[in-house]
């Protein structure tokens, strides 16, 4: 059985070439067969032997003994058929969750864009969104009036900024989330699909900034099944099969 023993967790910047760097990275869920198991289990109280369920529970490898180094400024493409461990790759990088086992180490600051509307209120207006969004960048009062002045621009929303994010379509609120991940110039730039959420307008305007970015020497992880996507702005490509 795993326990939080395993757990090896080091966030130090391996070096100043290095932006990310995994090695021998796992993360295993826990398969419960009762609501009673898991219930236990988030409360912390398998640890005593009365408690714990008949049977050894069993655990899904999402990832397996990962190890991989990108170097800062490179862009890399995750490939793989759904399930294969690429969300759950991201998300140990992004700082989401926590590997099972192994080592996980981060150079720079991480911009995820992973789900459409994740970190964002839904009962709060675009302008609130954006603002809420921008306050713990560690910007000046100047820089966010600015970056907040430029994410308005550049999503073309005009009257729907002063709605609530929930009356937003998909492809609105992608508009947002990507203009502010990307308004605070990320020094690694995750994107998970995200790209494919908006119109084709959109996704042109999308594809220009990300150039823009990957020009200026951001790291970037781009999860796509588009291989078109892949090939237009990714160096390389770390494929993933069963974890």
């Amino acid at each position: 059985m795993l326990t939080t023993s395993d757990i090896k967790v080091d966030l130090k910047t391996p070096s100043s070439e290095r932006a990310v760097e995994l090695r021998h990275a796992s993360k295993a869920y826990p398969l419960y067969t009762n609501m009673t198991d898991q219930f236990l289990d988030a409360l912390g109280f398998q640890k005593f032997a009365f408690l714990r369920p008949k049977g050894q529970i069993k655990y899904h490898h999402a990832l397996d003994a990962v190890s991989l180094s990108i170097n800062a400024g490179e862009r890399v493409g995750v490939i793989g058929r759904n399930g294969a461990g690429k969300t759950t790759l991201l998300k140990l990088i992004s700082g989401a969750a926590q590997p099972t086992s192994g080592t996980v180490t981060i150079g720079g600051n991480v911009q995820a864009l992973m789900h459409v509307g994740v970190g964002f209120h839904p009962d709060f207006t675009g302008i609130d969104n954006i603002r809420a969004s921008l306050l713990y960048s560690g910007l000046s009062n100047e820089e966010r009036a600015a970056a907040e002045a430029e994410i308005i621009e550049f999503v073309e929303l005009a009257d729907y900024l002063h709605q609530p994010l929930k009356t937003y379509s998909l492809g609105m609120q992608s508009r947002l989330q990507f203009a502010c991940a990307t308004a605070i110039k990320p020094e690694i730039l995750i994107v998970d699909e995200i790209l494919g959420a908006g119109d084709a307008y959109f996704s042109v305007k999308s594809s220009m900034r990300m150039e823009k970015l990957t020009k200026s020497g951001c790291t970037l992880l781009l999860v796509s099944h588009s291989m078109q996507q892949v090939i237009q702005f990714c160096e390389r490509v770390i494929w993933i099969d069963g974890g």
